[in-house]
């Protein structure tokens, strides 16, 4: 079996093992745990075309680049928190858990219509409150049925949602949002690895 930082492109395989050096920050409790036995067995789509390896490999980068940008959300928070930065990054996860979203529609089917329906949250960030969001996402009381699997992916985009819903409450960003978005960056974090063997690998 191939090494899971296996990539025919050394770039990919550079930026990858950096990023796996990186001890975890924190992690929070998932109300849906995998196994590494759990994970080798969840079913995915092949690969079957030099395409499809393309938009494997820059999802990869993506991914990586992902646990970078919320590293440096995290260490922001330590000094003079500033709204336009945080907004600016949560963003910017937000954009990219939307594409890595996207990619598990394809690698994982079993996913499509649990994914397709969080995508719906993000027209709503500018007037969903708090409560309804973390009912309906986190939660998942908006969302179909859907196997374990699927939960991990969604957090890539449902986590920064909610920072940016907790600085649009707060622009004052008083001690407990900073609480509330240092959680939600720790928490989604402690995601990634398990995202990414479902749908780099």
């Amino acid at each position: 079996m191939p090494s899971p930082l296996h990539s025919d492109n050394p770039a990919v395989y550079l930026l990858l093992s950096g990023v796996l050096l990186f001890a975890p920050y924190g992690l929070h409790a998932s109300s849906s745990k995998l196994s590494d036995k759990d994970v080798q067995a969840v079913e995915k789509t092949a690969i079957d075309s030099d395409e499809e390896e393309k938009q494997r490999q820059a999802i990869a980068v993506m991914l990586a680049e992902y646990e970078i940008e919320g590293r440096k959300l995290l260490d922001g928070l330590d000094g003079n928190a500033d709204r336009t930065g945080i907004d600016r990054q949560a963003g910017a996860l937000l954009s990219s858990g939307e594409k890595i979203m996207d990619w598990a529609r394809f690698r994982l089917k079993q996913c499509d219509a649990y994914l397709e329906k969080a995508l719906e949250l993000k027209a709503k960030i500018s007037d969903i409150t708090l409560e309804v969001l973390e009912k309906d996402y986190h939660h998942d009381g908006a969302l179909p049925k859907a196997p374990p699997e699927c939960y991990h992916v969604k957090d890539t985009f449902v986590h920064p949602a909610t920072v940016l819903v907790l600085t649009r409450d707060d622009p004052e960003l008083g001690e407990d949002t900073i609480t509330g978005i240092r959680a939600e960056i720790l928490e989604v974090l402690g995601h990634t690895e398990v995202v990414r063997q479902l749908v780099i690998y």
